[in-house]
């Protein structure tokens, strides 16, 4: 018997292999803290379903405590954000771990692309007609995580197999199984079909979740396991007072889709975040009245009640039940004395009419639970023209008793779905306003920020905030702008490079309420550039009355939080959030600590020069690198010669070249600088096993030792030396210094000067000093002259025809020696001890950089190995005893 179900499970684990990796994402992850199971996996012959994910302008907030997310592109991260979050944005990953700094990361992020990647993802169904499901299902049964039924989690994991299958294993701990609530009783069922759809069966047919056709008696009609040509593949979404599944079957090419909705009947419900055995029970439903003063919002009922509002309201619904979002007493209290004391209203009768505006714009028709509403939907309210938006927040279970937080036009709902005689209450911290101005008019009225008006307008961002989608956008004011650096602010308010970054930098595709943001929890969201936004809100303190301040990547605050337009919502803040990619060149020097090569561009007169250049890369010395440089020197004690100094420029400029290249797409080439003349790059490998794999990049062979910073439309690389353009070539170079007056005449004799004036070629040219000639010919004086052959051989020796850079020189043993080839065609170990050495030689003085070429000075003349002879040594007779058949056979 027990081979019989191996088998069983071998045949269908087969079967079910083209999802398995999805189900083994379950299994080497833990099981997320707010008890969620797993949904059925998608059988393998159909096509896979579609997931419910949001539409862009659905988009919803996140908040996990979680690590910061592994690169989907490292970057990729993740994928990678940056450019490729427009279509697949970063996801969540949800643990309990916490900072150094004891406050929790979490990640706030669009949630149409969660199912992919949390822990606790499953499969989605297919949205289906008239049922509307919003982005926060959650798609499986819920049970305590501390024991979970075994059952229970394989027939989530493994729909196909059936009830029979499982109850088989009774003696091994898998029977018994606990019915979920929604097959209990006090359960209302509705059942939906696709358009079109053959009835597969006769009679009144339920479908179980678990992948069974019951007729309406509960007898169980088929448990599609083997046999014919039949699949099915189901898909539930699991919420408090509601389960709906979805099943799609196959039989012979045939499909059909069928949902089945099962939730409390009215006048029954379940606890919030009860276990999924506990079944449906009578609630207690109040009059409107007496419910709202159970939930803390009696005034403002009381206040509707006596003006004839509320009878109006419930009148119009001509018989339909209403939503009203109530203000809790303390929340309507507050608005009143507000309200009375900005308008010093004395006409009772225009009092009451606002407040008839208040008591509609809080009214919705229709039973409209939370729960069912998908994030950024618009409700329209009793108020003509006057819409409420609501958003919903993921939060983890250890920062709040519900795994939602919700909002009404960022108004935090602090209880809702509590049914009444008349109405589906929700309660409030706040008290709705009506809505007449986009974001864009509300920076247009504000006085404090003039200048951010200016520059959304020459950038033309304005747009996108006077349009319908849902936008947030952190705006600075005008004090905000005399904090930042004068080039940086010269550009922005200029509306000129990469002040569109800037702004993008400040604005999300999203309403993000402050309500996303906790105390002890660091939320992440990204903006129009793809970047992230980290935002913290600082714990309360003891007799605090005014609410946490929020920071914004630790750098700005927000003065004033939800600032409510139609298309969204607004936060002031003091401080302008930079961001890389749009600071101008000469800021982003500074935040680099390139303070020497900074300071010389602003003597020179050319720095708004640089920060006005536009798709060029920039190699800039360290301040190590120019601290003995004589520019340094002029510039400690004589800055005003530099000011529009050729030499000066010429010497800037060659450290700029075109296009924009990160080191990634560097390659061995002249590349012209902005100066006029060309610099040389070079690539080399440091690994002693993957010498094929390039790590390592030099200019003029100067390595780049930090690189790949952006700036507006820029790359930045830092060097370790600055870079000098050469005036000679190799021939040149030698007849310039005196030092190598004996290579050159040796040179000369083997008729090889055309060869190192060739500028077409590149060469590194191994130089002896004329002292180590000097101590070779006394060692030579009784040797026999060289022929000319011989003498041109042992001058190619010492030319390579390849660009070796002391950078690209490392250290080597055995077996990983490398060498370089000569012109000769002798191969010359290259290694590194104390310092570079070529062959016998070592280098005294690297990377002389001439026109075709570079030069290094040496301490001995190369003379290349020779192959050690072979050497024939007789070989020792040893005394081998006769074998016999025995050992012949072996």
């Amino acid at each position: 018997m027990l081979r019989l179900w191996a088998s069983l499970l071998l045949v269908c684990a087969a079967q079910a292999s083209p999802f398995y990796s999805d189900f083994m994402q379950h299994l080497t992850r833990p099981l997320p803290l707010h008890r969620t199971l797993f949904a059925p996996i998608p059988f393998a012959p159909l096509a896979p379903l579609e997931p419910l994910h949001a539409k862009p302008s659905q988009r919803v907030a996140s908040v996990w405590a979680a690590p910061p997310p592994a690169p989907l592109a490292p970057l990729a991260a993740q994928q990678t954000r940056p450019q490729a979050l427009a279509n697949a944005p970063l996801l969540p990953l949800y643990s309990n771990s916490y900072g150094s700094d004891s406050i929790s990361d979490t990640e706030f992020v669009p949630l149409e692309q969660q199912g992919r990647q949390d822990a606790a993802a499953v499969a989605v169904a297919t949205t289906t007609q008239g049922v509307e499901q919003k982005p926060f299902t959650v798609d499986a049964i819920t049970t305590d995580v501390n024991s979970p039924n075994p059952a229970v989690f394989f027939q989530q994991s493994f729909p196909f197999f059936g009830n029979e299958f499982f109850n088989s294993f009774g003696g091994f701990g898998f029977g018994n199984t606990q019915e979920p609530w929604w097959k209990g009783p006090n359960v209302c069922t509705e059942r939906e079909e696709s358009d079109g759809a053959t009835t597969e069966a006769d009679g009144d047919e339920a479908v179980d979740s678990f992948g069974q056709e019951r007729d309406g008696a509960g007898s169980v009609v088929r448990s599609p396991l083997f046999g014919q040509f039949h699949f099915s593949v189901n898909s539930c979404a699991e919420k408090p007072n509601k389960h709906v599944c979805t099943k799609i079957v196959n039989q012979n090419g045939k499909k059909k889709m069928v949902t089945l909705i099962r939730q409390c009947c009215y006048g029954y419900g379940r606890p919030r975040n009860a276990d999924f055995t506990i079944p449906c029970d009578k609630i207690e439903i109040k009059d409107i009245a007496a419910t709202a003063a159970d939930m803390g919002a009696q005034q403002f009922i009381e206040s509707a009640k006596s003006s004839g509002e509320l009878g109006n309201m419930l009148s119009n619904s001509q018989g339909k039940k209403l939503t009203l979002f109530v203000p809790n007493d303390a929340a309507f209290q507050e608005y009143r004395g507000q309200h009375q004391q900005e308008n010093n209203v004395d006409d009772s009768k225009a009092e009451g009419s606002q407040m008839s505006t208040i008591f509609k714009l809080h009214s919705v028709q229709g039973e409209v639970e939370l729960e069912d509403v998908p994030n950024e939907k618009l409700l329209e309210s009793e108020l003509t023209g006057q819409k409420i938006r609501i958003n919903t927040y993921q939060l983890p279970p250890g920062l709040g008793p519900e795994p939602y937080r919700y909002a009404a036009n960022c108004v935090p709902i602090v209880q809702h779905d509590k049914l009444s005689e008349q109405a589906l209450v929700h309660t409030l911290d706040g008290v709705l306003k009506p809505l007449t101005k986009n974001v864009m008019d509300i920076i247009r009225e504000r006085a404090d920020m003039s200048i951010m008006r200016t520059v959304l307008e020459k950038t033309n961002i304005s747009a996108l905030l006077e349009g319908d989608k849902p936008v947030t956008i952190f705006v600075p004011t005008d004090a905000a702008f005399d904090k930042l650096e004068p080039h940086l602010r010269r550009a922005l308010k200029e509306g000129r490079g990469c002040a569109s970054n800037i702004l993008k930098n400040h604005i999300l595709d999203l309403t993000f309420c402050s309500l996303a943001t906790l105390p002890g929890a660091k939320t992440t969201t990204y903006n129009l550039l793809g970047e992230p936004l980290l935002l913290n809100r600082t714990k309360r303190v003891a007799n605090q009355t005014e609410p946490s301040a929020i920071y914004i990547n630790n750098a700005a605050k927000i003065l004033d939080a939800d600032i409510m337009g139609t298309n969204g919502v607004l936060h002031v803040i003091d401080t302008i959030l930079p961001t890389d990619s749009a600071l101008p060149m000469t800021t982003l020097l500074s935040q680099k600590n390139i303070t020497i090569f900074k300071r010389l561009l602003e003597a020179s007169g050319l720095d708004y020069q640089f920060d006005d250049m536009d798709n060029v890369t920039v190699f800039a010395p360290t301040d190590k690198a120019l601290q003995h440089s004589e520019w340094a020197r002029l510039l400690a004690e004589q800055p005003e010669s530099l000011k529009d100094n050729r030499d000066l420029a010429e010497f800037l400029n060659y450290h700029v070249i075109k296009p924009m290249i990160k080191t990634c797409d560097l390659s061995e080439s002249l590349l012209p600088t902005v100066a006029g003349s060309n610099v040389r790059l070079n690539l080399y490998s440091t690994h002693a096993l993957f010498s094929d794999v390039m790590n390592r990049a030099t200019v003029n062979c100067a390595r780049l030792v930090h690189f790949d910073d952006e700036s507006c439309g820029s790359v930045l690389h830092q060097v370790d030396r600055p870079l000098t353009a050469p005036k000679n070539n190799l021939l040149q170079s030698l007849e310039a210094n005196p030092n190598y007056s004996k290579f050159l005449e040796l040179v000369r004799k083997a008729n090889l000067t055309h060869l190192l004036a060739n500028e077409s070629d590149s060469f590194t040219l191994l130089v002896p000093k004329n002292d180590v000639f000097e101590e070779f010919g006394e060692s030579t004086e009784s040797k026999p002259a060289q022929s000319q052959a011989e003498l041109e051989a042992q001058v190619k020796t010492h030319i390579v025809n390849d660009v070796v850079c002391c950078a690209g020189i490392i250290p080597t043993n055995w077996p990983f020696v490398r060498s370089i080839e000569s012109v000769s065609g002798q191969h010359l170990r290259i290694t590194r001890d104390r310092r570079p050495k070529i062959e016998n030689a070592g280098v005294t003085k690297c990377d002389l950089i001439a026109t075709n070429g570079i030069l290094h000075e040496i301490n001995d003349i190369i003379v290349p190995r020779s192959p050690p002879a072979q050497q024939h040594r007789p070989r020792p007779h040893i005394y081998q005893p006769p074998r016999g058949d025995f050992d012949v056979f072996f």
